[in-house]
This record gives C-alpha cells, structure tokens and sequence, in this order.
C-alpha cells in the first residue's frame, strides 16, 4: 500500500491538485474569454431553481448509484459494510483517481480504504476487480456497438462524414476484440486457442507492430482475472450480478445526463438529441482515459466544447463546460477529498 501512503503526503495533493487547477483554469479561461458575452450572464441569470436541483440531483444520484453498486459486489462476495461508509469511500477514491495521472490513485485508495474497515485485502481487490471488470464489460462490448449502429449521425453531426470508411475500420477492429473477449470470458479453452490464432495472423501483427504480443497477453491475463474474481458468481447467484450490471449502467448514465440537463437549463430542447449527445460523451470519456494529466485537465475541457458546439449558440458554449466541469469533476474531487481527509483522520484518531 505505499502507492496509497505517498498521495497521503500533504505535497503530493497540492501537486496533483496544482497541475489539474492550473491546467484546467487556463483552459477554461481562454474558452469564456473568447466566447463570452452579455447575452451569456443574461442566460444563466435566467436559469430556473429547478434546473439547478436537476443538475446537482443527478451528481448525487451518480454517487448513491455507485455507493450501492459496491455494497451489492461487496455482498455478493459475503462482506457486509455500511452503504454510507461504502458512500465515502467510493467518494474518496474519485478523489485520489482525480488528482493522479490516467486516474491510477482509485484503485489502491479503494483497496486501501475497504481493508481499513475489516475487509481482508483478498476480498478488497476482488471486490474492486469485480466492479472494475464490469465497467470495462459495458464500455468495451456495449460502447462498439452503440458507435457502429448510429456512427452515421454521429459522424454527419461532427461534420467528418469523410471519416466514414476509417471509423468503420476502428469500430469493427474494436467490435472484434470485444468479442474476442466475450468469448474468452464464456469459453476459456475455446477462447485462449482463438485469441492466439488470431493474432498469429501476419496482417494482425503488422497492423499492431511490436505491440501485438503485449496486446494479446493482456486480453488474456484481463480474461483471466475477470474469471478469477467472479468465481461461481454467474451460477450461485445470477439475479444480483444482473442487478451490480444494471446498476453499472444506472452510474454511467447518471454520469453522461450531466451535461443534457446543462443544455435543458439554458432552454436547448434535447428531445429526439439525448441519445446522440450521450454517444459523444461516451466516445470523449474513452479518450480522456488515455490522457495522463490529472483528471484529464485541459482535453476535458477542450472534449466537451466541441460537443456544446453542436447544439447551442456561441455565447453559451463555454460557460456550459464550465458548469459541467464543476458538476462531473470539482464538485466530485471536492467532496471526495473531505471523505478522503475524514476515513484518514478517523484511522489515525483510532491509533
């Protein structure tokens, strides 16, 4: 756990914190300075109460969602912890995983945290691997998907219906490794077998170069683990491993309403548009998982303008990424560094 004892350190915060401040202000700043106006504060003075309670309420609806998703994986593997205190550790690692490069501070301040409050480090990885594999199962197999079936409107409203055959290639290329491991998951013999088969194919390996052993041995050991955690789950107890999938999608899609309900706020009519604008949002948060500044600063930013851009006037699209930011991450990292600051101020109290 020294990964989760150096973020302790008092200058480790303010260094992450510093670099996605700084980071983000700047990119926020030069957004608002370039296309903010009169009309601008006008807007947002006539924002209703109601949307703001909309806005907020689906940021808590984000964290009630995923708090319960970790109660039911932790239950699932017969661990009973409070769901508040399961609240605010969820919270906490949204900090830790804010504020660190590629978000890598999550996982061990989770593990760390669960541990603390009786969980035996055995149980606590399984419990953040289940509910890490799930995630990467939606996003990975559901996200393809989705991206191939609507790519055409998609692309027709980003004005890059040129990029047509390229994108066809990137998302069938994708659709293939997710059910590669789909199949590695159901059929593990079957799969290993095929995944070795396929990428033994010399077009697989030029297409990949060097990477190509690497890429095949990490969708086995991801297979793998993901089998290893789950256990027998699939077969004991069915319903509540349809239930934590159910409640995976409730927390990714609470997550992606955020910036519909900005849009509502300043009178934009989403219907008929909802969908698409959550399509987008899916394919800007795959992207910023690559980034490796803190918290994704400044592409965040600069992601989500470009989908603002879309759908409301000049005058509104800055300040609306500025709202989503502050809902979907400083909100977030605030809140969750209060929770991070009290679990460790509690642990140190009770030594």
């Amino acid at each position: 756990m020294s990964s989760v004892k150096k973020m302790l350190k008092p200058t480790f915060i303010r260094k992450g914190m510093l670099i996605t401040l700084t980071i983000g202000l700047i990119t926020m700043g030069g957004l608002l300075f370039s296309s903010t106006t009169t009309a601008t504060w006008h807007s947002l003075r006539l924002i209703h109460p109601k949307n703001i309670c909309l806005m907020l309420g689906i940021v808590v609806l984000s964290w009630l969602v995923e708090g319960l998703r970790v109660k039911t994986i932790a239950h699932l593997l017969d661990e009973e912890v409070g769901f508040f205190t399961l609240l605010r550790i969820n919270l906490a690692s949204i900090f830790s995983g804010n504020i660190t490069p590629l978000y890598s501070g999550t996982i061990p301040t989770q593990v760390y945290l669960l541990h603390q409050h009786g969980i035996s480090i055995g149980k606590a990885s399984a419990i953040v691997t289940i509910r890490l594999s799930f995630t990467s199962l939606l996003v990975s197999i559901g996200g393809p998907i989705l991206l191939y079936i609507f790519r055409g409107k998609l692309l027709d409203e980003l004005g890059l219906s040129n990029l047509t055959e390229f994108v066809d290639y990137i998302l069938l290329l994708a659709l293939a490794l997710s059910a590669l491991l789909l199949f590695l998951l159901l059929r593990p013999r079957k799969g290993e077998y095929l995944i070795k088969k396929v990428f033994g194919f010399k077009f697989v390996q030029k297409i990949f170069g060097n990477k190509a052993e690497t890429l095949q041995e990490k969708i086995l050991a991801e297979g793998e683990e993901f089998r290893a955690a789950l256990g027998t789950l699939f077969v004991d107890k069915t319903l509540q491993v349809l239930f934590v999938f159910f409640l995976t999608f409730c927390s990714w899609l609470s997550t992606l309403l955020i910036a519909p309900a900005i849009m509502m706020a300043f009178g934009v009519n989403v219907h008929g548009k909802i969908f698409r604008i959550i399509l987008l949002e899916c394919v800007i948060h795959f992207l910023l998982s690559f980034v490796p500044i803190p918290g994704g600063s400044g592409a965040a930013e600069i992601g989500f303008f470009s989908i603002f851009a879309i759908y409301l006037p000049k005058h509104l699209q800055a300040i609306s990424v500025t709202l989503w930011r502050l809902l979907s991450y400083y909100l977030n990292t605030l809140v969750g560094g209060l929770c991070f600051l009290r679990l460790f101020r509690t642990k140190q109290d009770k030594q």
